[in-house]
């Protein structure tokens, strides 16, 4: 058999899914052909299915009668209703197969019909696999069993231009499986990594306020604004903190990169991590259409509105067609009611995808638009005793995404990937709730005057080729281009705030004000451009060794006054060792990341209305380091990884306050806190990431944990904020933790999950409210004085359960409740109030 690159086969099946007729027309250079095998009886046992990763733990009892092996896989695939892609050519032509299977793994049928034939399966999501072959050499084989296709094996693309086995990969590379989305009832994004991602936590929503809001990602990589790189089906999204909502039967995957190890592939705004939301689009197992419907309704509890409010949520989704030809459609609709006087929220997903398949090539598109709305109360709210009023006119927020991808296969070595499209929003009422500053949130949600908009158009193209450099040594090497620009609009808000009476009144202030600002009619339309050049290099020696290497290089025009050119590196380096059904995988890996000063991101908060006359100053914000980690699995029974991290952020942009005192026609002092944009100096991010799962029978349980130690370093000149050499950065929990459940049996499935962070320093902002609230002179509010505002904050937690019951056929009923312990306040701060304890019940069908 002439050598056949693995990457070449299981990147085509990643990436496009290709059934057998697919691939007829590809060139080859012979093939595999075997002795004719007896008809074989695979050893039954349940607790064999404990060696193989998902869906090959399936147990299938199945009756092969002669025939080519060919037939016999597609007969397999079809009774476990398992996705199999494999190129027809690699299959011995000559060589028949009878097999008879009782209650046995779907991964041990397919060892025994694979058999001699140097092929193995990799797994790409939840019912997807790939037949590639295997890159261990004939020599390493002897006197070894078979090595079982292992979490390893399965196929990512976050973490490779196109495509590649996770075996490999040097990063802390997570994969949220879509099933399990569905399993807890995750609906937005920060509920799915909250639950399955370490190192990575979101604050729940306040009233009033729609944009995401991450409090720490592996540490502070920003003031208020630090987001992942996020991407929709590969395309580039123009803001992340407003992608929020996901609808779980319409995920294949969600795949994340923590630290800045991904900007070398990915480029500018990469700082923190990359995450990459992949909807489905793998067709149905028999071609027909399949439509699943739910509709669920309930109340949640609240202490801040005379009644409780009715919540829910409607979602319907389709999907049709073959791994070769597919559509899929889905649409959710849902709202809560007002749990502060007059803030309820609405919202609206609909989303579609397609994909064709050709000899040499797959088209796919993808479309999505999100339309949410968040009222914000104009009554006050107590808190402690006190009122401090939650006002404004809430947020509005449209964000749509359409584009497609082309991958071009002319042989079994090159790739070419295209993907284009676009990626823009509309928003009204840029907030300052994820601003960690002064601010309170009630005044967040007043700035319901300012509105922005942008549109991100981007082009990624890879070539990636495959070399075997010797019999057991595979180099694969990735050249790309990318550009993108983005148009803006925003219309600002001016930076100073002021001190006035409740209710809108025109005289001084008096007991019990608000701060609001000073809104200007100013709108400023600007133009982005990103271009990016990259080279990576990954080595591989006896499957066992990986060796990884490449640069990126970025250059910005438009967020700065002058261009600015930045070189992003990565190295890494990975060692799997294969223990009969187990795997242990050592991992390593360095990387940089960069922010421009002016970002979208900034933009879409309050922080970004602030004005930008001191921003040709400004350093762009950076961040590199280093992880090391290991691995340990054995089959689908247990898994464990282990994570350290070091990394050092330079050139965090904080707003500073400066707090001036007028005094009015009246005679009365008004006081008004100003903003100015400076960088703080250096911070380090350290700390330790644990994650693990198991399956013992019918029961599944994972765990996350997160130990981060985040503290300035270093202070730049002229910086005249609070903080100091020291000093723990701003809400950021020093751990986070999650834990989650499932056990099923018969119609009965029972899931439970809670989240929970612990010890962070945040202002203390119903005292500020207060400061500025008094009719006596307040102790100042400038930026060192701050200090004295800091406050501990202890320890949130935030638990739900779930309960489903299949009542004949597809038709199941569900119970949930979310927020069990009923938090709405201290999260991250005390004057922000969040939905309460919510429960839930509705229907759900396929058919």
């Amino acid at each position: 058999m002439p050598r056949v690159p693995v990457g070449a086969v299981m990147t085509l099946a990643a990436s496009l899914l290709a059934p057998a007729s697919a691939w007829a027309g590809m060139p080859h250079g012979g093939s595999v052909v075997g002795r004719q095998p007896a008809c074989t009886t695979p050893a039954a046992s349940d607790d064999r299915a404990a060696l193989w990763a998902p869906p090959l733990d399936r147990i299938v009892t199945i009756r092969l009668e002669e025939g080519s092996v060919r037939d016999a896989i597609d007969r397999l695939a079809t009774a476990a209703r398992v996705e199999l892609s494999y190129s027809a050519e690699l299959l011995p032509t000559t060589r028949r197969a009878c097999l008879v299977a009782a209650r046995v793994p779907v991964g041990a049928v397919l060892e025994t019909l694979l058999a001699g034939t140097g092929l193995r399966p990799i797994v790409l999501a939840s019912t997807q696999v790939v037949l590639a072959p295997s890159r261990v050499s004939r020599g390493t084989r002897e006197g070894q069993g078979s090595r079982h296709a292992s979490v390893l094996d399965r196929v990512v693309v976050t973490g490779s231009p196109d495509g590649a086995p996770q075996r490999g990969s040097p990063f802390a590379l997570d994969v949220i499986d879509g099933a399990q989305l569905s399993q807890h009832g995750a609906g937005t994004l920060g509920e799915a990594l909250d639950l399955s991602v370490p190192g990575i936590w979101t604050w729940a929503n306040a009233a009033g306020s729609i944009t995401a809001r991450y409090g720490s990602i592996r540490g502070a990589s920003s003031f208020g604004v630090s987001a992942p790189k996020l991407y929709l089906d590969g395309i580039e999204v123009a803001n992340p903190l407003l992608v929020t909502q996901l609808d779980p039967a319409r995920i294949a995957r969600v795949e994340v990169i923590r630290g800045p190890q991904g900007a070398a592939l990915y480029g500018a705004d990469a700082i923190s991590g990359v995450v990459n939301i992949l909807t489905r689009s793998d067709g149905t197992s028999d071609g027909r259409a399949q439509r699943q419907i739910s509709a669920t309704a309930g109340v949640s509890n609240t202490a801040y509105a005379p009644r409780d409010p009715l919540v829910q949520e409607h979602a319907a989704s389709l999907r049709r067609g073959s791994p070769s030809r597919s559509l899929g459609m889905g649409l959710t609709l849902g709202t809560v009611g007002a749990f502060v006087p007059g803030a309820s929220e609405r919202r609206l997903l609909a989303d579609a995808n397609a994909r064709v398949t050709r000899d040499h090539a797959v088209l796919s598109g993808t479309a999505r638009l999100s339309l949410q709305q968040a009222n914000a109360s104009t009554e006050p709210v107590p808190d402690g005793g006190d009122d401090y009023g939650v006002a404004g006119s809430g947020q509005d927020v449209a964000h749509y995404t359409v584009g497609g991808n082309v991958a071009i296969m002319p042989s079994l070595r090159w790739t070419h990937t295209i993907i284009a499209g676009v990626d823009g929003y509309r928003v009204r009422g840029l907030s300052a709730a994820a601003l960690p500053g002064p601010l309170q949130a009630s005044s967040a949600a007043q700035i319901g005057d300012s509105d922005g908009a942008a549109d991100r158009a981007s082009l990624r193209f890879r070539s990636v080729g495959r070399f075997d450099l010797t019999p057991a040594t595979l180099l694969t090497l990735t050249l790309g281009a990318e550009q993108a620009i983005t148009g803006e609009v925003l219309g600002r808000a001016s930076a100073s705030v002021l001190a006035a009476p409740r209710g809108g009144g025109t005289g001084a202030p008096g007991p019990g004000a608000l701060t609001r600002p000073l809104l200007g009619a100013s709108r400023e339309q600007t133009t982005y451009a990103n271009h990016g050049l990259l080279a990576q290099g990954v080595m591989a020696w006896h499957d066992r060794w990986f060796l990884s290497a490449g640069a990126r290089v970025e250059r910005t025009t438009g967020a700065t006054p002058l261009p600015q050119q930045s070189v992003l590196p990565m190295l890494g380096a990975t060692y799997v060792r294969d223990l009969g059904g187990a795997a242990v995988k050592l991992r390593g890996a360095y990387g940089t990341g960069i922010r421009p000063a002016r970002t979208l991101v900034r933009n879409a908060t309050w922080m970004g209305a602030a004005s930008w006359a001191s921003a040709a100053n400004l350093e762009a914000e950076r961040q590199s380091g280093t992880e090391f980690g290991g691995d340990v699995l054995v089959g689908s029974r247990l898994s464990l990884h282990l994570t350290r991290f070091d990394q050092r952020a330079a050139g965090l942009i904080q707003p500073v306050s400066t707090l001036t005192t007028t005094v009015a026609s009246n005679g009365r002092p008004v006081r008004r806190m100003a903003y100015t944009l400076q960088n703080v100096g250096a911070i380090t991010n350290r700390g330790w990431e644990v994650d693990a799962s198991t399956r013992l029978a019918r029961l599944s349980l994972s765990g996350a944990l997160s130990l981060v130690e985040s503290r300035v370093a270093q202070l730049a000149r002229g910086y005249r904020g609070e903080l100091r050499v020291g000093d723990r950065m701003l809400d950021v929990p020093s751990s986070t933790m999650s834990l989650s459940a499932a056990y099923g049996s018969g119609r009965w499935t029972l899931t439970t999950a809670a989240i929970r962070a612990a010890d962070w320093v945040g202002y203390d902002r119903a005292a500020i409210a207060d400061a500025l609230a008094a009719t006596t002179a307040p102790r100042e509010l400038d930026g060192p004085a701050l200090r004295r505002y800091w406050l501990s904050y202890g320890a949130v937690t935030r638990w739900r359960a779930g309960v489903t019951y299949r009542l004949r056929g597809d038709l199941s009923l569900l119970v949930s409740g979310d927020n069990l312990l009923n938090v709405q306040t201290g999260a991250p701060d005390n004057t922000a109030v969040m939905v309460g304890r919510t429960m839930t019940a509705g229907v759900r069908t396929v058919f």
